[in-house]
């Protein structure tokens, strides 16, 4: 089990609730998602003032950054420089808004404050999430990150060398830690070389938990062996999803999918073995 503390960590510092004119707050998508203008023109057609929020801000050197509520910010400054058709009273309501302000918070301070803000929430995607926890500096992202740049793999793309579904691979490293997804990425590509879906994280979960729980008995280059003999990536991936939906007899889910997972990684291994034997889940119960 990995040791480390994954948790989100801010220092304490100031914090004030102000007004401020929404036109001299600042963008730096190095500490959150990518600005989509679609979004906040459309936000901004639209806007309420009484129903704006809280954005929030972090004071630096410079000026105001936005932290969270980027796109309600700049809807803001589309109205107040007159791109949209809003009304002058709409207009005088939003010259200055209340924010929520942080002072003495680095970039990574800053990229962690929105992973926590957004944590809960479905605005954020695992792979925004997975850039920003990055820069922040989080151990559990830097830990994926770097097991994935020694695999030459990226997040969030559909090449041969594209990770599926990071929020599965930062699972693996928050159970089993980062040397068993090492361990497992290579059992992978040992066993079906490098294809999409050789990375997709719940068969990496499968390989992980096997890894992981049978270490003394498990050698992973006979693993890859018996991987290979159970055919493609994609044959594999389906016959996990077959395991975990009974036939397509009932609904899965992601724990039922790795549960699957371990149990097809697991079958594969003990197939025609006496002896160094392993547990198979009952994913069932």
């Amino acid at each position: 089990m990995p040791s480390k503390n994954y948790s989100y960590d801010i220092p304490d510092h100031p914090i004030e609730y102000t007004k401020v004119d929404p036109r001299t707050i600042q963008f730096d998508p190095r500490a959150q998602r990518n600005l989509n203008k679609v979004r906040a023109q459309a936000i901004a057609e639209k806007l309420v003032p009484t129903a704006l929020g809280t954005p929030i801000l972090s004071r630096r050197e410079d000026g105001l950054y936005a932290v969270d509520g980027m796109h309600r910010v700049y809807a803001c400054q589309l109205i107040l420089n007159a791109k949209t058709s809003t009304t002058e009273e709409v207009r005088a309501a939003l010259e200055e808004i209340t924010c929520e302000v942080h002072s003495g918070l680095s970039m990574a301070n800053e990229a962690s404050l929105f992973i926590i803000k957004n944590k809960e929430s479905s605005k954020v995607g695992p792979n925004d999430e997975f850039r920003i926890g990055v820069l922040a500096g989080h151990p559990l992202f830097q830990d994926t990150n770097t097991v994935l740049e020694k695999h030459q793999l990226k997040v969030g793309s559909s090449s041969v060398n594209g990770v599926r579904g990071i929020k599965g691979i930062l699972s693996v490293v928050m159970e089993h830690g980062p040397d068993i997804l090492d361990l497992s990425l290579t059992t992978a590509e040992a066993a079906w070389g490098r294809t999409p879906d050789t990375w997709h994280s719940v068969t990496i979960g499968g390989i992980a938990a096997v890894i992981s729980k049978h270490p003394d008995v498990v050698n992973p280059q006979e693993l890859a062996q018996k991987l290979k003999r159970q055919g493609d990536p994609t044959s594999f991936r389906a016959k996990i999803q077959t395991i975990a939906t009974n036939n397509n007899t009932r609904h899965d889910g992601t724990k039922g999918r790795l549960k699957a997972a371990h149990l097809a990684v697991a079958s594969a291994w003990n197939a025609n073995r006496r002896v160094n034997r392993i547990p198979v889940p009952n994913i069932f119960e």
